[in-house]
């Protein structure tokens, strides 16, 4: 069990990190299978999956999180057990918590069916410093409300 735990994290991994280039290169480079059997090699990540691994390589325990983001503990573990998929700000409060940097966050953010961060959008760019600069949730909303954008809650 231990061996398939880590091989399943390892392909997460891999696909979540794997550039545009490499993924065109796997898809050229096998051109005798279907795009069913290609399909096929790719796994399904879901928003818990990641979320999980997250938790896992960050040291980091359910309600330590919980702590961390000052979400509302049921309406938090609703989230951490699946039975409910976060918005956007709620996603962002579990990024910072977990320090993810703006790749991580933005892959949060889709597998959550959330837009990603963009540095165009003012109160986004905002957030983006803030983690950056590993700023708390705390000190993000004080950027946030000095700026008179909406603070994360």
């Amino acid at each position: 069990n231990l061996l398939l735990f880590i091989f399943f994290y390892y392909i997460i991994f891999a696909v979540i990190y794997m550039t545009t280039t490499e993924l065109l290169n796997i898809l050229n480079q096998n051109q005798h299978l279907s795009f069913q059997e290609l399909f096929q090699k790719i796994p399904d990540i879901t928003f818990l999956d990641y979320l999980s691994m997250l938790l896992e390589t960050h040291h980091i325990s359910k309600s330590e999180l919980i702590k961390k983001t000052y979400l509302e503990r049921t309406y938090a573990y609703q989230i951490l057990n699946g039975t409910r998929l976060p918005k956007k700000d709620k996603v962002l409060q579990i990024a910072i918590a977990l320090q993810l940097d703006l790749h991580e966050t933005n892959i949060l953010l889709t597998l959550s069916k959330n837009q990603n961060l963009y540095p165009k959008i003012k109160r986004d760019a905002l957030i983006i410093f803030g983690m950056n600069h590993h700023y708390d949730i705390q000190r993000i909303n004080e950027l946030l409300d000095e700026y008179n954008f909406p603070i994360l809650e």
